[in-house]
């Protein structure tokens, strides 16, 4: 599993590896705010990178824990997020921002189609992470 906030930082570098390729890197919001600097050097270096950010405003697996496993004790866990379409701007590169997923098809198309980096924006919900799920019957191997 790769580390929180690797997912752009290392399209970028896929991208320098691979520069007829396209490349599309998939990011949480918590995990995008890491490395979202970087877009300065995605456009400085010309790295059209596509970069599809998920933003439910929290470390969305640590926050599910945090409800689900400790009674909604929450803290640490919730996030101030800036726009990231707009801050994806102020660095030159081209943001998108959609209301749902049901547009991201469409956006996708468009940011592939770009001549220069792109940061689409999609909001979600907070999910409960798959490794988080038990099987039914199954019993929890931690109990707050």
């Amino acid at each position: 599993m790769p580390t929180l906030g690797s997912a752009f930082p290392t399209a970028l570098g896929a991208k320098v590896g691979n520069p007829k390729r396209q490349v599309v890197a998939t990011s949480g919001d918590g995990g995008f705010g890491y490395a979202s600097s970087e877009l300065a050097t995605a456009v400085q270096e010309g790295l059209n990178v596509v970069t599809i950010v998920f933003n439910n405003g929290a470390f969305g697996a640590s926050y599910s824990d945090q409800e689900h496993r400790f009674g909604g004790r929450v803290i640490g866990t919730r996030i101030h997020n800036p726009d990231f379409a707009k801050l994806a701007e102020s660095y030159g590169a081209l943001g998108i921002k959609i209301s749902g997923h049901q547009e991201l098809g469409p956006a996708l198309r468009d940011a592939l189609k770009a001549e220069r980096p792109v940061v689409i924006e999609v909001p979600i919900p907070n999910l409960v992470p798959p490794f988080q799920i038990s099987p039914p019957g199954a019993v929890p191997s931690f109990s707050p």
